[in-house]
C-alpha cells in the first residue's frame, strides 16, 4: 500500500484544516474508544468490588503508572517529532527505540517486585500491580510503533489499534470481575489487550519499518542524549500526577481511595482529549519547528486559547452536574466522591493548557523548560498533599492538586511566553486574517510523501 500525496490547500487554507481535521478525529477515537471501554469496565469493577477492593485496585493502578514511565520514558513526543521531521530514518530508529524499551521494561518490572514488597502492600495489591505493569511493558513496544503511524499522520491505524485494546481489556475485564469478583483477575485483562494492540499494529507496519535497519552504538547515544529532557518531564509528570493516590493509601483506608479514584476517572478522560488536540498537530507543527521557529508561535498561541476556551465551559456544566454525574456512574456508595470532583472540576482547564503547552514546547526543542517547570511544580505539590491529605483525605487531595495545576499553567503559559514569544488573545481566533495564517503555519514544512511512499513500496 502506498501513500497518495496530500492536496495542496487552496486559498482559503483547508487543506491545512482537513488533514488535522481528520487526525483529531482518529486521535480522539484512538483515546475515547478505549478509554470509555475501559470506563465502563472500572464503573463494573466500582460497583462490584465496592469502594475498599476499588481502592486497592486504585492504588495498583497509581504504583503501576509510576512505575510504568521508567518503561516507557516519555519516548514517544520525541518519536513522533523524529519520524515526522526524518521519516527515512524511521528503520534504524525504530530497532534503536526498542533497544531502549527493552532495558527500561527489565529496570520496570525488576524495580516493581522489589518496592511493592518494600512498601508492605497486600497480596492482591502486589498482584495486581505486577499484572498491570507487564502490560505497560507490552504497550511500550507499542508506543514506539504508534509513533511512526502519528508521525505520518496515518493515525487510524493507532485508532484501530486502540479500539482493539480498549474492547479486550473491557470486555475481559468486565466479565472477570463480574464472575469472579477478583481485583488480581481484572488487572489482568490490560495484558490482552496490549497484546492485541501490539499485534495489530505490527502488522500494519511497513516492513522496513518493522524489520529495522543496522544502528550503531552512535544512533543509541544520540537518542538517548534527544531522550533525556522527555524523560525526566514525563518522570516527574507520571510521580506528580500519581503521588496523590499513593500517600492517601498511605493514610487512609481504601475506601478513601476509591471514592479519590472514581472522581479522578474525570480527569483521566480530560487528559487524554487535551492530548488528542494537541497531537492532532503535532508531526506538522514538529515539522514547522524545523523550518521557522515563528510557525510554532503562532500556531502555538491559537491552541492554547482554543483549549482554555473549550475547557472552561465543560469544567462548569461538570461542576453544576457533579452530584448527578457520580450517582449515575458509580451509584450510592461513591457519594463522597462528589466535593472530590468539585474540586477536580475545577482543575480541568489548568489541565488542559498545561498538555497543549507540554506539546508547542516539544515541537521547539524547548523541553529542557519544561522539565524544570514540572521539577519546580513537583515539589509544590508534594508540599500541598502532605499538608491537606492527613487532615482532609480525598478532598485534600484534590485541594493539592487543584492548587498545584493552576501554579503549573501559570508558570507553562509564562514560559511559553518567555521562550516563543507567545501571548495569548483569544479574539484572534475569530480574526479570518489569524485563522488563514494558522493554516499556512500548518502546511509549511518539507514533503515528506516520497520518503513514507519508499518505505511503503519496500513492503509491497
Amino acid at each position: 500500500m502506498t501513500l497518495a500525496a496530500e492536496p495542496r490547500a487552496g486559498p482559503s487554507g483547508s487543506g491545512a484544516a482537513r488533514p488535522v481535521a481528520r487526525n483529531a478525529a482518529a486521535l480522539f477515537l484512538a483515546y475515547a474508544l478505549p478509554r470509555g471501554l475501559t470506563f465502563l469496565a472500572a464503573i463494573v469493577a466500582a460497583r462490584t468490588l465496592g469502594t475498599s477492593d476499588f481502592g486497592a485496585y486504585g492504588t495498583a493502578g497509581a504504583f503501576a503508572v509510576v512505575l510504568s514511565i521508567v518503561a516507557t520514558l516519555g519516548m514517544i513526543p520525541l518519536l513522533v517529532r523524529e519520524f515526522a521531521q526524518h521519516p527515512g530514518r524511521a528503520p534504524s530508529l525504530m530497532r534503536v527505540a526498542h533497544w531502549v524499551k527493552t532495558a527500561s521494561n527489565a529496570v520496570m518490572l525488576a524495580a516493581l517486585i522489589v518496592l511493592v514488597r518494600l512498601l508492605g502492600y497486600s497480596g492482591e495489591v502486589q498482584g495486581a500491580a505486577l499484572l498491570l505493569a507487564i502490560a505497560y511493558a507490552i504497550g511500550a513496544y507499542g508506543e514506539n510503533l504508534a509513533a511512526y503511524f502519528q508521525a505520518t499522520e496515518r493515525m487510524h491505524v493507532w485508532t484501530q489499534a486502540s479500539a482493539l485494546y480498549g474492547l479486550v481489556t473491557g470486555l475481559v475485564g468486565g466479565v472477570l470481575v463480574v464472575t469472579t469478583s477478583s481485583l488480581v483477575l481484572f488487572s489482568a485483562a490490560p495484558i490482552l489487550g496490549q497484546a492485541a494492540a501490539l499485534g495489530w499494529l505490527l502488522a500494519r507496519l511497513p516492513g522496513p519499518v518493522r524489520r529495522g535497519a543496522p544502528a550503531s552504538w552512535g544512533d543509541l547515544r544520540r537518542l538517548l542524549h534527544s531522550l533525556a529532557p522527555f524523560a525526566v518531564s514525563f518522570v516527574v509528570l507520571t510521580v506528580y500526577a500519581k503521588l496523590d493516590v499513593l500517600l492517601l493509601a498511605h493514610w487512609w483506608p481504601a475506601s478513601e481511595v476509591g471514592l479519590y479514584t472514581a472522581a479522578y476517572k474525570f480527569v483521566d478522560i480530560t487528559r487524554a482529549l487535551a492530548t488528542v488536540g494537541a497531537a492532532a498537530v503535532y508531526p506538522r507543527l514538529s515539522r514547522a519547528g524545523a523550518a521557522q521557529g515563528d510557525d510554532v508561535r503562532l500556531a502555538g498561541a491559537r491552541l492554547l486559547e482554543l483549549a482554555l476556551l473549550v475547557a472552561v465551559p465543560v469544567a462548569a456544566l461538570l461542576w453544576t452536574l457533579r452530584a448527578p454525574v457520580v450517582g449515575l456512574a458509580f451509584g450510592a456508595a461513591y457519594t463522597g466522591s462528589v466535593p472530590v470532583l468539585a474540586l477536580l472540576a475545577a482543575v480541568l482547564p489548568a489541565l488542559t493548557a498545561n498538555v497543549v503547552a507540554l506539546y508547542v514546547l516539544a515541537a521547539a526543542r524547548a523541553m529542557r523548560w519544561v522539565a524544570l517547570l514540572y521539577g519546580a511544580t513537583l515539589a509544590i505539590n508534594l508540599g500541598l498533599n502532605l499538608w491537606f491529605i492527613p487532615v482532609r483525605g480525598a478532598e485534600g487531595a484534590a485541594l493539592a492538586m487543584l492548587l498545584s495545576e493552576w501554579g503549573l499553567a501559570v508558570g507553562a503559559l509564562a514560559t511559553a511566553r518567555l521562550v516563543l514569544g507567545i501571548n495569548l488573545r483569544p479574539r484572534a481566533l475569530w480574526s479570518p486574517p489569524e485563522r488563514a495564517a494558522l493554516a499556512r503555519s500548518l502546511r509549511r514544512g518539507p514533503d515528506l510523501t516520497p520518503e513514507i511512499a519508499a518505505l511503503e513500496r519496500a513492503d509491497a
